[in-house]
């Protein structure tokens, strides 16, 4: 019986989908992105945290038993109480102000029309001048008394507000530090307040990049799963000769972050320049250098020698011989070679969002 031997070359043709031409690779299944010019710089990257822009240990003005005090996690706004002392003894002060003020305003109102009374007798020469010197010195006490009491009015209500511990900034309660039933003295602290809402990233920058940075410019700050650009919001001009570094507070009102989270800031070290850039995806490092894989106007590969630069995120930037507008190689590029047929395949999260879009329409 004769046996017959397949090639295994000829095996692994047929696999892939039919024969192909002698001594020429199969096509390789790569997907592609479009190098562009972009505007980067190198960077450095140093660690940060998150912290709120307000952040309060807020404490009583007055004296006072507690009566009512806000719960970790409630959120007041700013003017709300997050706390209320026995008022009684200041309703107390209050109303005797009032009354004593309204006393004092009846004397002062006689007292003004005994002047002007007193005042026309002395000019029509029914009475002496010295009783016209002694009813004005007489009104005059009268205004004062009437003026000190309007005061202790103010000041008693003012007594009376500061019984409610108001916030002095919109925020999230996140520890009582005082119960109801306690007391109170002025200075005591009741609640640390925290605002949510506004937050930013400190970062210690080594100076040497201070040139490169002003307030408004955006940088990125990650936490190693999300990335954030953000702007810069303020920089402390003030070095620390230990460390050679300064602070740098980027905002970030608009990040997923929880307060106390560690973050890193990415910061140029360098103007930023113009330079041809592609996806991190498509370099491909060796021994003998890096390089990128230019798909040629007829789908072959094209092996291009590059010098990786400055990086933007995903993207990098390189020299050599490529361009803004060449389709490079970012999946599938392992083992590929030079002259090697190329079958593109789509974006298959592209080309579903983009179906859902046209469906919509």
């Amino acid at each position: 019986m004769k046996r017959f031997f397949i090639p295994l070359a000829a095996l692994l043709a047929f696999a892939t989908g039919g024969f192909q031409q002698a001594g020429g690779p199969p096509p390789a299944n790569v997907r592609i992105a479009t190098a562009e010019m972009r505007e980067m710089a190198r960077q450095i990257e140093s660690p940060a945290s998150v912290y709120s822009r307000n952040d309060a240990q807020i404490a009583s003005e007055a004296s006072g038993r507690v009566v009512d005090v806000a719960e970790a996690g409630d959120w007041v706004e700013a003017g709300e109480p997050v706390a209320q002392l026995d008022d009684r003894m200041a309703r107390l002060a209050l109303d005797e102000a009032r009354s004593r003020y309204a006393r004092t305003s009846e004397n002062a109102a006689y007292q003004e029309g005994e002047l002007e009374r007193w005042t026309q007798l002395v000019e029509n020469g029914t009475a002496a001048a010295n009783r016209l010197r002694e009813v004005q010195l007489a009104r005059n006490l009268a205004v004062q008394e009437n003026t000190e009491a309007r005061s202790a009015v103010e000041r008693a209500r003012l007594d009376l507000d500061r019984t409610r511990v108001l916030a002095p900034f919109g925020g999230r309660v996140t520890e009582r530090l005082i119960e109801v039933g306690e007391y109170a003295n002025p200075g005591s602290q009741i609640v640390r307040l925290v605002d949510t809402r506004r937050i930013e990233a400190r970062a210690q920058v080594p100076v040497s990049v201070a040139p490169f940075l002003s307030e408004g410019q955006t940088i990125r700050v990650s936490d190693g799963t999300n990335d954030v650009d953000a702007p810069i919001r303020a920089l402390i001009p003030v070095g620390d000769s230990v460390t050679r570094t300064f602070e740098v507070r980027i905002d970030l009102s608009d990040s997923p972050w929880l307060i106390g989270t560690a973050v890193r800031a990415s910061f140029p070290t360098e103007t930023p320049a113009t330079l041809v850039a592609v996806p991190q995806d498509a370099l491909v490092l060796r021994n003998e250098g890096s390089f990128v894989w230019v798909v040629s106007e007829d789908n072959t590969a094209r092996r291009v020698l590059v010098r990786s630069g400055a990086q933007d995120g995903d993207w990098i930037g390189v020299s050599g011989e490529i361009e803004a507008g060449d389709r490079v190689v970012v999946r599938g590029a392992e083992n590929l070679r030079d002259g090697q047929p190329l079958n593109i395949l789509e974006d298959t999260e592209n080309t579903a969002s983009n179906a859902v879009t046209s469906n919509a329409g």
